[in-house]
């Protein structure tokens, strides 16, 4: 009887749980955790979107951009970021938007981090706007 692969995965699935846990303790969250509709969802996907042009009609140029994401962005999130480029329709014609995607735990901290770069966005650039999704997410190889 193969009962080797059977083991591993029982003493891996075991070794997965937290130490409290494994001595009967109870587990409690992080100080500050609040459930959020994705509680269970240990990883977060972060999509914003944000446009390239701005109410006051002065827009966001490559370089500001550029210098948005290096001083508000990388800083909050050095690693785990994706900028992708697009365009999408606008009233004058075809704006440029910038889909940033942040892979990040489900934490309070990591939601702070990510709301401070919405929070900085409109004003810095004429009031541009930023739109932002979290979807649960399941990572692996």
């Amino acid at each position: 009887m193969a009962r080797g692969p059977f083991l591993l995965a029982a003493l891996l699935a075991f070794a997965t749980v937290p130490a409290e846990a494994q001595n009967g303790q109870a587990v409690s969250p992080a100080p500050g955790w609040q459930a959020t509709p994705w509680a269970d969802s240990v990883m977060l996907q972060t999509q914003m979107r944000f446009e390239m042009e701005s109410p006051d009609g002065v827009g966001v140029s490559e370089q500001q951009w550029a210098k948005f994401l290096a001083e508000i962005i990388q800083p909050r999130f050095p690693q785990d970021v994706t900028v992708l480029e697009g365009t999408a329709p606008a009233k004058t014609g075809s704006a440029g938007v910038r889909l940033v995607l942040i892979l990040h735990p489900n934490t309070p901290d990591a939601l702070a981090r990510v709301a401070a770069i919405a929070a900085a966005y409109g004003p810095r650039f004429g009031g541009a706007k930023v739109t932002r999704f979290d979807t649960p997410v399941r990572t692996g190889t």
